[in-house]
């Protein structure tokens, strides 16, 4: 099992003191937050009297015991069942929020009523959809398209697999990425070259990952693993860091934009355990842990409301976000370019890596730790204060 939010290995030189105790009490304090995004989640509170307002009840523990179980296993189409559990749970948790049901009785309940006259044997399905125990067949998704059309989108979606790495991809990138919608493929692929029947990948190796952030879904998450992926296996290390970054981004605006963000901590964990491990250079590699992350959705949907308070217009849910990807660049301040991205950590010995990637490490794990702070707490702080700029510079001494 992966290690969560592994040793903090900034530290100043003079006097040689750690930073270890801040990033503790930084990360504690994201970690017992836990309970309170997993279940205080409200379903249409504006829609309900006081009496009837109710709580939502979490299955995100249980999906993700199973994405966890699966990844472990040595079974090697365990893979493909991590992400079975994964679909299914994205569509049953689209399908409760659309109707407003709290558990999966009452979900089953409001869309197959027949299966719950009385007298009449079932094993509760929903439940194990729900849990993602089992995906829905044929006629189970029918309906749920007939009451609530579009509802199996997700569910159907070729770009889940994009996701499995159970094998080496080798030259069947452009075969995958082909099965994708023709934005994603204009991103990656040179337009002309498309128009003509021609796939041939755009020379400018940043500008398919920006225009994948600013279509941040499902499938341009997945076109982006395939960049990452081709870059892994070239043995290109600086290359899959940088996807690995922008991979990071894209997940978090995809998880607060579309109907992922029901399975927020369960997929988080699984890019954890099965991608990111990719996104590393010879030195560098990204330190992640699903409840940190499943954080800076929150932190990130909040400070796209305080925006929007304030009237910016540039994001609207479900559409473009090539506005919201600003909001993880430095244009919106430094607590949020930080705050919203990752931590680093060596995965060499410290006495190993270079000076230089020691220093990076170090600082931008002390600007992380203030501005992950600030966002917990629900401020802003545009600019980064003297004294985290001083421990900046010691971490970099």
């Amino acid at each position: 099992m992966q290690k969560v939010l592994l040793q903090h290995l900034a530290q100043r030189v003079n006097g040689r003191v750690t930073v270890r105790h801040a990033t503790s009490v930084a990360i504690a304090r994201i970690h017992a937050q836990k309970e309170t995004w997993a279940e205080s989640l409200l379903y249409f509170s504006g829609k309900m009297t006081t009496k009837s307002l109710k709580y939502i009840k979490s299955y995100h523990s249980a999906r993700l015991k199973m994405v966890v179980r699966f990844v472990e296993s040595e079974d090697p189409k365990a893979l493909k069942k991590a992400l079975n559990a994964l679909k299914v749970g994205a569509w049953f948790e689209g399908l409760r929020m659309r109707l407003g049901q709290s558990t999966a009785y009452g979900l089953g309940q409001r869309l197959q009523p027949h299966t719950y006259q009385n007298g009449l044997h079932h094993h509760n399905l929903w439940a194990k959809y729900a849990s993602g125990k089992h995906l829905p067949g044929a006629e189970t998704v029918r309906v749920c398209k007939q009451a609530l059309p579009r509802s199996s989108d997700l569910l159907e979606d070729p770009a889940w697999d994009l996701l499995d790495v159970s094998r080496p991809l080798g030259s069947q990138g452009d075969t995958l990425l082909k099965r994708l919608r023709p934005t994603i493929q204009n991103a990656i692929f040179d337009e002309r070259s498309l128009i003509m029947g021609r796939y041939v990948r755009r020379r400018a190796p940043t500008q398919p990952l920006h225009r994948l952030e600013g279509q941040a879904d499902l499938q341009a998450v997945a076109a982006t693993v395939i960049l990452l992926r081709e870059a892994f296996e070239a043995g290109n290390h600086s290359r899959s860091f940088g996807i690995g970054r922008s991979l990071h981004s894209t997940l978090l605006m995809a998880v607060i934009g579309t109907d992922l963000r029901g399975i927020g901590p369960e997929l988080f964990e699984f890019f954890i355990r099965c991608i990111f491990p990719m996104a590393a250079d010879k030195e560098i590699a990204l330190d992640l842990d699903h409840q940190v992350l499943h954080a800076q959705a929150d932190w990130l949907n909040h400070a796209v409301m305080q925006l929007e308070d304030a009237g910016w217009t540039g994001y609207v849910p479900g559409g473009s976000t090539r506005q919201l990807r600003r909001l993880l660049q430095v244009n919106f301040g430094f607590d949020l370019l930080f705050g919203l991205g990752p931590r680093l950590k060596l995965i060499l010995p410290s006495d190993q890596a270079s000076d230089d990637a020691r220093r990076w490490v170090g600082s931008n794990n002390v600007a992380w730790e203030w501005a992950a702070s600030v966002l917990h707490a629900g401020r802003r702080e545009r600019l980064i204060p003297d004294d985290v700029v001083n421990r900046m510079a010691a971490a970099k001494a």
